[in-house]
């Protein structure tokens, strides 16, 4: 992407970086990535893998973390974090060529939802009466936020997602068949939230499903009723939380998992991806498999599995 030219200490000044003085004047005129870049252009290296690239990138500069030793004819400007201040710039840039405003004349927003004047809504998106939508909340192309459902402050709500859709609840009688329980609960999204595209999250049965504060939810995930989620945790895309389960904070979990319904699992979990979760989960714990197991005994098990029959 280009972008109007700006110089490298402007740039670093923006982003709180020390500048060496005698590149101070080099003009940043766009961001790439490494392979992609052209002379002019702004990229990051944040993982040694990618070392190589950036020895042959064409950029003008390289946000790099302190102490990486790389030959390139890049200038490396030292970070505590290059991604996140990559990061930092893209969301200006973002500001300024490609701003968010407004509320679409498109979308239908109920006469009784509460829509703070900040707060963006997209083409075609729906908002159903009792909604309250916060300061700063983007509300993407067609999403829907139904019925009685709160959203934050700073939330981020992408093309496609259904935000307080029915749960599913269905009460098995003498004879096997099911009957609708219905979901008279609502969903509560606090601030700084993120969910992606096509992403569904449903309505309690009874009180509310939560999604914590700093949360970021991939495209193509589904949240059941009655789940609590708590804060500053990632999931990946593909993911699916059965009900009432609990989730605590600064976990991360990757994509195509699955976890049952009623569980609880603790703070700082990891989950890799594609794995199934049958049990509670304590805090600080690494697990993998389906089942999922922790990670040490799922590498041992996997081990001992490819040895049967040689």
């Amino acid at each position: 992407m280009k972008h109007k030219a700006i110089t490298l200490d402007a740039l670093c000044s923006r982003l709180e970086l020390s500048c060496p003085e005698v590149h101070a004047a080099v003009e940043i005129t766009g961001v790439a990535t490494l392979n992609d870049a052209q002379p002019g252009d702004l990229c990051f290296l944040s993982n040694m893998k990618y070392a190589a690239q950036a020895e042959k990138t064409l950029a003008s500069v390289i946000f790099v973390k302190a102490g990486t030793a790389i030959e390139s004819n890049a200038v490396l400007i030292p970070c505590d974090d290059p991604y996140l201040r990559f990061a930092m710039h893209l969301r200006y840039l973002e500001a300024q060529y490609n701003p968010r405003t407004g509320q679409n004349t498109t979308a239908i927003i109920d006469a009784t939802a509460k829509v703070d004047p900040t707060a963006i809504i997209a083409t075609a998106a729906i908002i159903e009466g009792d909604v309250e939508i916060g300061p700063h909340t983007y509300i993407g192309v067609g999403a829907k936020i139904l019925k009685g459902s709160k959203i934050g402050a700073h939330v981020n709500i992408e093309a496609g997602a259904v935000i307080g859709s029915e749960g599913f609840g269905f009460a098995p009688d003498a004879e096997g068949k099911y009957h609708r329980l219905p979901q008279l609960g609502n969903v509560i999204i606090e601030d700084h939230v993120s969910i992606g595209a096509n992403t569904t999250v449903d309505r309690a049965a009874l009180g509310s499903t939560r999604i914590g504060e700093g949360t970021k939810i991939d495209n193509l995930c589904m949240i059941a009723h009655n789940v609590v989620i708590g804060k500053h945790n990632v999931i990946a895309a593909q993911s699916g939380v059965a009900g009432s389960t609990r989730i605590g904070n600064h976990c991360m979990i990757g994509g195509q998992v699955g976890i049952i319904g009623h569980l609880t699992l603790g703070d700082n979990v990891k989950i890799y991806a594609q794995s199934g979760v049958m049990n509670d989960v304590p805090s600080n714990k690494t697990i993998f498999g389906s089942p999922a197991l922790e990670h040490r005994h799922f590498l041992k098990s996997f081990a001992a599995f490819k040895r049967q029959g040689k």
